[in-house]
C-alpha cells in the first residue's frame, strides 16, 4: 500500500476507492498493517515538524534577537499535530470498531478435528462436526465467541478482558484457563468440563463456578455440578476418545461425527455398554472402535462402505 494513499485515508482526504482499498489491505493481516500505519503517521508527522520548525530564521545584524517568532511556530505546530494526532486517533478507531465488528465462522466437516487459534493466541480444539463464530479483530472490553458442538479452549489470560463462550444452552466466562464445551442444540445437550483456572457458567438466571476436574451438566433447565468422572475425556484432541461410563447410543452419535458415518438400528433394543475404563485410538477406524465394543455389548454390526451406511443388529 502506498504510504501516500495511507496518509490521505488517515486526514479523511481519500478517494471512495482508496478508502476501500485501505480497509480491504488492513484486513489482510491487521497487526502488520498496523504498523505500517504508524510508520507512516510518524514519517509525515516528522516531514511536517522538519518544515516548520527547521525553517531557516530571518534575522537583521542589528535587531535584538526575539523569541515570539519561534514561539508561535512551536505553538503553530503543536495546534496541527494535536489536530492530525485527533483525526489519526479518531480514524484508528473507527477503523478498530468496523474490523472487530466483523465475524468469521469456521466449521469443521465430519470426520476431521481442527486446532485454530483466535486473535488474541487463545487456541482452540474443535471435534468433528463442530462449528465456532469468532470475531476478525477482538473488542476493547471483552472477547466474545460462540460454539456449536465440542471445542476445547486454551484461554490466554488478559484481566482487562474476559473470555465469553456462548453456547445455545449457557454463557461461560473466564480470563485464562482450559476447558472443554460440548453444546448440541439438536440433542439439547450441554456439558462443561474445567482442567485448569476458573470458569463462571451461566444459564436461565442460573450461575455456577467450576474448579478445576468440575463438570456442569444442563439437566431438565437445572445447571448441576459434579466431579468429573474421567479426565481421559478430554483426550480427543489427540486422537483419543474415552469410552469409560459413555451410553452405546451416546458413543454411537459420537462415531457419526468422528468418523463421518450413519447407524441405522436393526436391534430390537439399544445395545448396552458399561465401561468401567477404556480408550481407543480414533485412527483406527470405526469397524475398529465397533469391535472393542463388542467385548462388553452384545450386537453385530454391517460396514456398507458404499454408502457409508452401519447397520446395527
Amino acid at each position: 500500500m502506498q504510504e501516500e494513499i495511507i496518509y490521505r485515508y488517515l486526514v479523511g482526504k481519500c478517494t471512495g476507492e482508496e478508502e476501500l482499498a485501505v480497509k480491504e489491505w488492513y484486513e489482510q493481516d491487521p497487526e502488520a498493517h498496523q504498523r505500517e500505519i504508524d510508520r507512516v503517521r510518524f514519517l509525515f508527522e516528522g516531514v511536517l515538524m522538519h518544515r516548520v520548525i527547521g525553517r531557516p530564521a530571518v534575522r537583521t545584524e542589528n535587531r535584538k534577537p526575539s523569541l515570539r517568532p519561534l514561539v508561535r511556530r512551536v505553538m503553530r505546530v503543536a495546534a496541527v499535530l494535536a489536530l492530525m494526532a485527533g483525526s489519526i486517533y479518531g480514524t484508528h478507531e473507527h477503523v478498530y470498531r468496523e474490523i472487530s465488528g466483523r465475524t468469521t465462522t469456521f466449521e469443521v466437516p465430519a470426520g476431521q478435528r481442527i486446532g485454530i487459534d483466535l486473535a488474541d493466541g487463545t487456541h482452540v480444539w474443535l471435534n468433528a462436526g463442530s462449528k465456532i463464530e469468532y470475531p476478525v479483530v477482538f473488542g476493547r472490553k471483552d472477547r466474545q465467541v460462540k460454539i456449536s458442538g465440542e471445542a476445547m479452549f486454551d484461554v490466554v489470560p488478559d484481566a482487562r478482558r474476559p473470555f465469553v463462550v456462548e453456547t445455545f444452552a449457557s454463557k461461560i466466562e473466564v480470563l485464562g484457563t482450559k476447558f472443554n464445551v460440548e453444546a448440541y442444540e439438536a440433542e439439547n445437550s450441554f456439558s462443561t468440563t474445567l482442567l485448569r483456572g476458573r470458569v463462571k457458567v451461566s444459564a436461565d438466571g442460573q450461575e455456577v463456578y467450576l474448579n478445576p476436574d468440575q463438570t456442569v451438566d444442563l439437566i431438565d433447565g437445572n445447571l448441576v455440578v459434579t466431579r468429573t468422572e474421567d479426565p481421559a475425556m478430554a483426550l480427543w484432541t489427540e486422537g483419543i476418545l474415552s469410552l469409560k461410563g459413555v451410553p452405546f447410543e451416546v458413543l454411537m452419535r459420537k462415531f457419526e461425527k468422528i468418523y463421518d458415518v450413519r447407524f441405522v438400528y436393526r436391534c430390537a433394543t439399544m445395545p448396552v455398554a458399561e465401561f468401567a475404563s477404556g480408550k481407543i485410538r480414533i485412527a483406527d477406524g470405526v469397524d475398529h472402535a465397533l469391535r472393542v465394543l463388542q467385548h462388553v455389548a452384545k450386537f453385530t454390526f454391517e460396514h456398507d462402505e458404499e454408502s457409508n451406511v452401519i447397520y446395527i443388529i
